[in-house]
């Protein structure tokens, strides 16, 4: 009996697995616009497929995506999108089809799989491997123009995700796990980098040892979707020791990693090093390859013309990339003393666990470019960074100091009631100094804010008349942030 059991379970499980997968879908921008050309099923409604196909090529394509280009290679964007009306979520693929007839000499298209609305933490949980999978497939299409051969790989593609799927233990969960781990050597700055994010300065002061593994919960965008669980792993030798030898339980399955060296204590950088390299090892041996953000802590304010430092800096930079050739990896210089600085290497970090990062960025970069804007960011209320965008590297940095500040002279203005509208505008002593506006956007429950950075006349009706469209994009995205 107990026998027949089991083998009802396993055929509901295998049932279950088979029901994954509701459809996969080639959809190419012809001349009747948005077509989906390959649909699987066959039978599925043709209302639904143009909803898919409209949205997903419209979404990403933008008003000039290829249009003014001649390269179809490197414009590409992966993301998640939801599809309310037919309770359905997509992960999908922009990508560009060589094409001598068409404008650009290029055709955008997409990749769409589907699954029900309530199991899109599949895509979460496996989005590294599905991204593979489903590129490969991009590359194969671009190689062809003919209906017929688009069918055969899109046949191949949805075999190799039923094969994916049915190797999977657990295909889908109630919430995405996120795990953030926070390593370095004892007296690096770990938890009094998470204290000076959340701006607890008087924590700071009473920071003692981290004993062990201290864990706390991030909440940033979308609570119902996943959970991040932020591992602050103790540097004193005796906890090194601990989770180096146990690195099953802290080092494995690791989603983003940020490791710091306190620049300051010289005679500890090649200490800092080893710790580094065992910890590379070690998700190498796993074969986990998570985003790595190093902040090299403590360049404080004071010590930006130390000849030393700025020795140490480039001696640990150099060492740290070929330790780690085989990861991403980015470097900040950090300090407790420079708020921004905390923020923006905080800030990339978790943009790297977003599957719609480049959406983010590409929706911006939409938006500047009607709007005539040098550069923008988009903050959340705790002051993180969710996207950005900027046409060049000055620009970046510039209002990227700025934001911190604009968002508390916001807050401020809102308080005392100085504000008629949610702007608030900054003029250059010349009439071609650069121009900063800061305004407050709503996207869906979420209060947002936008720094932008222009050039010329500041145009308000401009960037009023395009900020309804812009948000409309946001809304299809935030919720499928993280």
């Amino acid at each position: 009996m107990d026998k027949d059991n089991n083998n009802k379970d396993v055929d509901i499980i295998k049932n279950i697995k088979k029901d994954v997968l509701k459809s996969v879908i080639l959809s190419i921008f012809d001349e009747d616009g948005p077509t989906p050309v390959v649909c699987w099923p066959i039978d599925m409604d043709e209302g639904a497929r143009l909803i898919i196909s409209m949205k997903t090529i419209s979404l990403l394509m933008g008003d000039s995506t290829y249009q003014d280009s001649y390269e179809t290679d490197g414009i590409n964007y992966f993301g998640i999108i939801p599809f309310p009306d037919i309770k359905l979520n997509g992960l999908t693929y922009f990508f560009l089809i060589p094409d001598t007839m068409a404008r650009g000499n290029a055709k955008a298209a997409t990749i769409t799989i589907l699954v029900d609305e309530d199991n899109k933490t599949f895509f979460y949980e496996n989005m590294k491997y599905l991204r593979v999978i489903i590129d490969r497939t991009a590359t194969k299409i671009q190689n062809f123009s003919n209906i017929n051969k688009y069918k055969e790989i899109m046949d191949l593609l949805r075999e190799e995700l039923n094969e994916f799927i049915n190797e999977l233990k657990d295909p889908f969960s109630s919430k995405r796990n996120i795990k953030i781990v926070f390593a370095g050597l004892d007296k690096a700055g770990k938890t009094s980098f998470l204290h000076g994010v959340k701006k607890r300065y008087s924590e700071i002061i009473k920071t003692l040892p981290t004993k062990g593994v201290n864990r706390y919960e991030e909440n940033l965008i979308n609570e119902e979707n996943s959970k991040i669980i932020l591992w602050d792993l103790g540097g004193q030798k005796i906890y090194l020791e601990r989770y180096l030898e146990q690195r099953k339980i802290y080092l494995y399955n690791i989603d983003l990693l940020f490791f710091f060296i306190d620049i300051q204590q010289t005679g500890r950088l090649e200490e800092s090093l080893s710790l580094f390299k065992r910890i590379i090892n070690s998700l190498l041996e796993f074969n986990e390859y998570p985003p790595i953000v190093v902040c090299l802590n403590k360049f404080d304010p004071d010590l930006k013309e130390s000849i030393e430092i700025n020795e140490n800096i480039n001696y640990l930079t150099e060492k740290i990339k070929s330790l780690s050739d085989k990861f991403f990896v980015k470097i900040f210089t950090t300090s407790i003393f420079v708020h921004w600085s905390l923020i923006n290497a905080y800030s990339f970090g978790l943009r790297q666990l977003s599957p719609n990062r480049d959406l983010f960025r590409h929706q911006l970069k939409r938006f500047a470019k009607k709007t005539g804007t040098d550069a923008l960011l988009l903050i959340n209320e705790s002051g993180i960074i969710l996207s950005s965008y900027a046409k060049n590297q000055i620009s970046e940095k510039v209002f990227e100091i700025s934001a911190p500040y604009f968002q508390t002279l916001y807050k401020t203005f809102k308080e005392f009631k100085l504000l008629k509208k949610d702007f608030i505008v900054t003029f250059g002593l010349t009439d071609d100094s650069k121009k900063l506006i800061f305004k407050k956007i709503k996207v869906v429950k979420y209060n947002l804010y936008l720094l932008l950075l222009l050039d010329d006349q500041i145009i308000i009706e401009k960037i009023e008349n395009n900020l309804p469209d812009l948000t409309t994009n946001l809304v299809e995205l935030i919720n499928t942030y993280i």
